[in-house]
């Protein structure tokens, strides 16, 4: 496809795949922004004078790595709404439990509330159906 030097084509691209494995700490094949940029510059450079690229390959490649480093953005940015999405998800979920349990509380208070209060009306009661039956006895 291309009139250039391929060994020397192929020696800078992995000088700079090796540099960006090292920065990186992890070994990789992809070849990233920056690579692909210096790739091109080094094709752009080594092509023969006589036979230069045509501008239509060129535009070609550029629209190509236009396109990949947006759906690389896009993935980022899909990665970035997920990772959110769950964060939200997991506080809504405390959030509701935390609600159940504080409403699970006030149950149980306004229970043992009307148990109690139920308790003292029910002496009450006791004490007033004795007099009631100890009136109708006297009678």
């Amino acid at each position: 496809m291309y009139n250039i030097n391929g060994a020397a084509a192929t020696q800078q691209y992995n000088s700079y795949n090796v540099q960006g494995d090292k920065r990186e700490g992890k070994i990789s094949n992809d070849l990233d922004k920056d690579a692909f940029l210096k790739l091109l510059v080094t094709q752009l450079k080594n092509q023969d004078p006589l036979n230069p690229m045509e501008d239509r390959e060129f535009i070609a490649q550029m629209a190509q790595f236009s396109s990949l480093e947006q759906m690389q953005n896009l993935n980022d940015t899909m990665k970035r709404t997920e990772e959110s999405i769950n964060e939200h998800m997991k506080m809504m979920n405390n959030n509701m439990v935390e609600g159940h349990w504080m409403m699970l509380d006030k149950l149980d208070n306004l229970n043992n509330n009307l148990q109690e209060i139920k308790n003292q009306l029910q002496p009450d009661n006791t004490e007033s159906e004795e007099e009631n039956t100890s009136t109708e006895n006297t009678e």
